[in-house]
């Protein structure tokens, strides 16, 4: 059972150490004289302990003398002797030790003797003389030594403690032992769980779980784990006095050292901590076995720690205000001198104030890169507005702006324009202020704030002409594009580049064989990027088209940061123009270097331009994993149409749905993006547009797709755009005529189409063009058409259009009674659109089949080669022992995509997990 001497005597889990001292007086009835030390940090209960044993002996009827030891007292000879035998002056008259125990045992005559010393650290010398002659010689004496002490017990002689024949280790409570504890002071049933919450924030010490108890009960709250953690946050200040007083029988330093540990928060280096402590060496070893024994330090390797959590709290409402801060400036310091690493430094910075020391912000500034290179934002921004309260130059602080506006957004794009306007104003650096205008640009353009945008570039490059021609260019460039992509008419910023193009030697680039005499200044990269979309646009010149993207990209100008369109702008012109191969390597890399620089906005242009070439090489899979990461990261931004590019991916991805089977998916995309408004009528809004016009078609909405692809033609034309390579809408609409019986106007449309494509000279658009003159065209010379079609997107990577074109050539010559020669096209075309992902377009041709004479064939194909490119390349990988967020990280996905190509291969293979996906890509290979 439980014992109590008043509240503070509270013996809670002790009564197996009490049952053995009891054991032990019982001996000594029998002459058989002992003593007992008992041991342990401040505050684990040992004077309770000793008090409780006194109290018991009392009451069998031994005659009990107490002694509490004191370190103000530790220089009066004989002070604890005169305490234990005050009173009885007899005994405190002997001259000696030997006089002193003869009458000692003469107490002992009549009744058992129990002895009590509490806190042995502080017995004066003559007493501890006369303590250990007596301990020697208790054998056959009915006499009972107890006494405790404090670790580390070396501080005191080891010859008295040698002399105590048993002793007793009093450690921390443990947590059931303290739901009793709590359920008697608090007068309520407790949880386990809040027995081990208070057992965690107290390390057990039952000084520490006792006061926060009362704190509990005296906030009148309901018991729980919350009320523990507002213990904690506001702990009572009797614990503070407790250590205070704990940290004084500790020694010199000791005071000095937890503040030290209190303000740096993390465990640190004693090195540091000392250093920071200014303490000497020499008091380090004797100090930290002091408080790591009080059980107030925590030590792993070479680093230290306050503990528990109560005394971290109690530590810390006790510092002085600004202590913290000085000290942490003062590691920081010591840290710097030493070259320690930079994060090791920003640690201390975050939390010490400005230190008005030039280096300090730049190592926070280290810190935020290496953070914003890791995902990590939240760190990366804690980092640079500590970073922003130091002293630096104006150059430094405009490019500190610039990073946290690319790292605050997405999160705050309010936040982030403001950052990027006060760059741009006090940059004194021409290249700091096109970073800036640039990133700021591409933020107001996903704000649908396009013409602000514009005005941001045009107004950064007018002053940059006198100072860097080449800056100066590649922003008005930036303007231009800007433009181009996202409004619905001319700009002057093009028509002012047009003329700098044409006296920089543009202007007779058609007579040109090669660009090799072009000026080769830098500034004619840029131009030469906007020349390039100038042509395509108008369908001429391929081969320079190609030529000057191909330049701009390998000498790494247009990708100069996260919202510069010159870098997917000259990807998206090399996929037109059929260097589909090209132009994947190219967005690869884009991807992959936004990845590395954490750049949302970068990223999902980058997405949104893979997946226009990833559906043109006929990868539909890949094309809608890359639109729906576009999309989902844009979305973050805010509406998904605001961004040009991100309309061309929304447009991607329902053509996949659709071409996939998922009718209602692909309308749904499209309207998710549009939010029920109306298609941008600038040339990337086309790209949804004909999308929405070819979904139409598909659904047998003859009426609505029309409109939509001859509306997506007037526009393309009143902006200057011919190309068909851009978007095929006039073989879409030819389709569209010849359903409703128009064939006059069909032919004309594809007839158009295909002049236009020839002229501009890509395989893919003038397969394109074929294929619909071939469907447009009867009998035999539709048949030639599409020959001719097959053939040349054979050779262009297209392949789902080269699928389509089989199949269209299958049809045709089954309508000719050229049934063998239309099953062997049709083959093609099934098991071409499969591999594509194309399910739509593959279930045709497999009805074509059975209508040439084919056997009926029920189901998808099963085994490893009915995987589409991208499930074989997820089954590799997970084969190879990678995890869905190891692929997903590889391949550029999210972490769902990876699950639905998993689920598809297992079908598809006819296994039931993981497990076996290494065995059966063997057993099917």
């Amino acid at each position: 059972m439980s014992s109590h001497i008043g509240e503070t005597g509270y013996l809670a889990g002790r009564e197996g150490q009490l049952g053995a001292i009891d054991a032990l007086r019982g001996a000594t009835l029998r002459g058989r004289g002992t003593g007992v030390l008992v041991q342990g940090a401040a505050g684990v209960g040992k004077t309770a302990l000793l008090r409780a044993a006194c109290e018991r002996a009392r009451r069998a009827g031994a005659l009990v003398v107490e002694a509490q030891a004191d370190r103000w007292e530790a220089d009066c000879p004989l002070g604890v002797v005169r305490q234990l035998f005050a009173g009885l002056t007899e005994t405190c008259s002997a001259s000696g030790p030997e006089e002193l125990y003869d009458r000692t045992m003469a107490l002992a005559a009549g009744r058992p003797l129990v002895i009590a010393v509490d806190d042995l650290r502080w017995i004066d010398d003559a007493s501890a003389r006369w303590l250990a002659y007596l301990l020697r010689r208790l054998r056959d004496r009915r006499v009972l030594v107890l006494a405790t002490t404090s670790l580390p017990a070396d501080l005191i002689d080891v010859g008295l403690l040698s002399r105590f024949e048993h002793h007793i280790m009093l450690d921390g409570l443990c947590a059931e032992v303290i739901v009793d504890l709590a359920g008697d002071m608090l007068d309520t049933p407790v949880e386990k769980e809040f027995g081990r919450a208070c057992q965690q924030a107290t390390d057990g010490t039952p000084v520490l779980v006792r006061a926060m108890l009362r704190a509990v009960r005296d906030s009148g709250r309901p018991v729980s784990c919350a009320v523990l953690g507002e213990v904690l946050a506001s702990p009572p200040p009797e614990v503070l006095t407790w250590l205070r007083g704990t940290l004084a029988t500790c020694g010199s330093g000791a005071r000095a050292l937890v503040e030290v540990l209190t303000a740096l928060g993390e465990p640190v280096e004693l090195e540091l901590a000392v250093a920071t402590a200014e303490l000497a060496t020499v008091r380090v070893a004797p100090l930290t076995d002091a408080l790591v024994a009080a059980r107030l330090l925590g030590r792993c390797r070479d680093r230290v720690s306050l503990r528990p959590p109560l005394v971290q709290a109690a530590a810390l409402a006790g510092l002085a205000p600004g202590a913290g801060q000085a000290l942490r400036a003062r590691a920081a310091r010591l840290l710097h001198s030493r070259g320690a690493p930079a994060a090791d430094i920003a640690a201390h910075l975050l939390r010490s104030g400005p230190l008005g020391e030039p280096w300090a912000a730049d190592v926070l500034c280290a810190v935020a890169a290496q953070a914003t290179a890791e995902g990590d934002t939240d760190r990366a921004l804690d980092h640079l507005r500590s970073a922003l309260r130091e002293p630096m130059s104006a150059q430094q602080r405009s490019e500190l702006m610039v990073h946290m506006g690319s790292v605050q957004s997405p999160a705050d794009i309010a936040s982030a324009v403001g950052y990027l306007r006060r760059a741009l104003d006090i940059a004194p650096d021409v290249s700091v202020r096109a970073g800036a205008a640039r990133r700021l640009a591409g933020l107001l353009c996903v704000s649908e704030r396009h013409r602000e945008g514009m005005r941001v570039l045009r107004n950064a490059a007018e002053p940059a002409h006198g100072l860097s021609p080449e800056v100066a260019v590649s922003l008005e460039v930036e303007e231009a594009l800007l433009g181009m992509l996202h409004l619905p008419s001319s700009d002057p910023a093009l028509t002012r580049l047009c003329d700098r193009a044409d006296r920089t030697g543009f202007a007779d680039v058609d007579d040109r064989a090669d660009l090799d005499g072009l000026d080769r200044a830098p500034e004619n990269d840029a131009l030469g990027i906007f020349w390039s979309v100038r042509a395509m646009a108008s369908g001429r010149e391929r081969r320079h088209v190609v030529q000057l993207a191909s330049r701009a990209l390998d000498h790494g100008l247009a990708q100069m940061d996260e919202a510069s369109l010159q870098h997917p702008v000259s990807v998206l012109t090399l996929a037109v123009a059929g260097e589909l191969h090209l132009a994947l390597h190219h967005a690869d890399q884009a991807v992959g270097h936004a990845r590395r620089t954490r750049s949302a906005l970068g990223g999902a242009r980058a997405l949104a331009v893979r997946s226009e070439v990833n559906y043109r090489l006929g990868r539909l899979h890949d094309c809608q994993n890359d639109a729906r990461a576009c999309l989902d990261t844009l979305a973050r931004f805010g509406s998904r149409r605001a961004d040009g590019l991100a309309m061309a991916a929304a447009a991607r991805l329902a053509e996949t749905l659709a071409d996939s089977g998922d009718m209602d998916g692909a309308g749904q995309v499209i309207g998710d993006v549009l939010e029920g408004a109306a298609v941008p009528a600038s040339l990337l809004g086309m790209w949804l547009l004909t999308s929405r016009g070819r979904l139409h078609l598909a659904k047998g909405e003859t009426r609505a797709g029309m409109n939509d692809l001859l509306e997506t033609g007037r526009r393309l034309e009143s902006l200057h755009v011919a190309n068909p390579a851009i978007l095929p809408w006039r073989s879409l609409a030819g389709m569209g005529y010849a359903a409703v019986g128009k064939n006059a106007a069909a032919r004309e449309l594809v007839e158009e189409e295909l002049t236009l494509a020839r002229r501009w000279g890509s395989e893919p658009a003038i397969g394109t063009a074929l294929r619909a003159a071939g469907r447009a065209a009867k009998g035999s010379a539709g048949v030639a058409l599409l020959r001719e079609a097959v053939d040349t997107l054979a050779r262009s990577g297209a392949s789902l259009e080269h699928a389509r074109a089989l199949a269209d050539l299958g049809t045709a010559l089954r309508t000719t009674n050229q049934l063998a020669d239309a099953r062997h096209h049709l083959r093609q075309a099934a098991t071409l659109a499969e591999q594509c992902g194309g399910l739509t377009l593959m279930r045709l041709a497999r009805a074509e089949l059975v209508a040439a004479g084919a056997r009926s064939r029920s189901g998808a194909h099963c085994g490893v080669a009915s995987l589409t490119p991208t499930e074989r390349r997820v089954a590799s990988l997970a084969a190879g022992g990678l995890s869905n967020r190891e692929i997903s990280e590889r391949l550029f996905v999210v972490r769902r995509t990876v699950e639905l190509h998993l689920s598809s291969t297992y079908r598809k293979l006819g296994i039931r997990g993981r497990v076996e996906l290494p065995g059966a890509l063997i057993d099917h290979a």
